[in-house]
């Protein structure tokens, strides 16, 4: 069984290591999870994180991002990224949130959890060339697609209406 919780510092090295697999070595970090809502899945039987969801509202734009959602290989396709992503939508909006971001990934045409965010009420909006290009080269992480250096396309999802 799978439970949705909220985020404990416990939690830190589980997290990084599913961000590690699914989104590129470095992407996110343990100061990406201070100050930011983090929502988790645990596997109760297991005892072990296995998903996540980051959400804040951007201190400088005042806009609301769900900045990420992963879930752990052996885990996927089973609705844990939708419960994680409509968690995070429903702690945005209660926070006052008007209109919710996403930045998606897309490669070769696929556009990385777009199944999830749609089934929340998200659709695309807009792209953006070499979005995280600025971020790979100044952090560091690795893309798992170009490597050190980003030249990915951002999709980036909006909340419909």
């Amino acid at each position: 069984m799978v439970e949705i919780r909220d985020f404990s510092i416990t939690d830190t090295e589980y997290v990084i290591a599913i961000a590690d697999e699914q989104l590129g070595e470095g992407y996110v970090t343990a100061d990406d999870l201070d100050g930011k809502n983090v929502i988790v899945a645990e596997d109760v039987d297991g005892k072990r994180v296995v998903g996540f969801c980051i959400a804040y509202i951007d201190s400088v734009d005042g806009k609301a991002y769900v900045k990420t959602v992963a879930v752990a290989q052996e885990y996927s396709v089973r609705g844990i990224g939708t419960a994680l992503v409509a968690k995070a939508v429903d702690y945005l909006k209660g926070l006052g949130a008007k209109q919710i971001f996403s930045p998606l990934w897309k490669h070769d045409g696929v556009i990385n959890s777009d199944v999830i965010f749609r089934r929340n009420g998200f659709v695309p909006k807009r792209e953006i060339p070499d979005y995280w290009l600025n971020d790979s080269i100044e952090k560091g992480y690795s893309c798992p697609v170009c490597g050190k250096v980003c030249h990915c396309v951002c999709v980036m999802y909006g909340e419909e209406g």
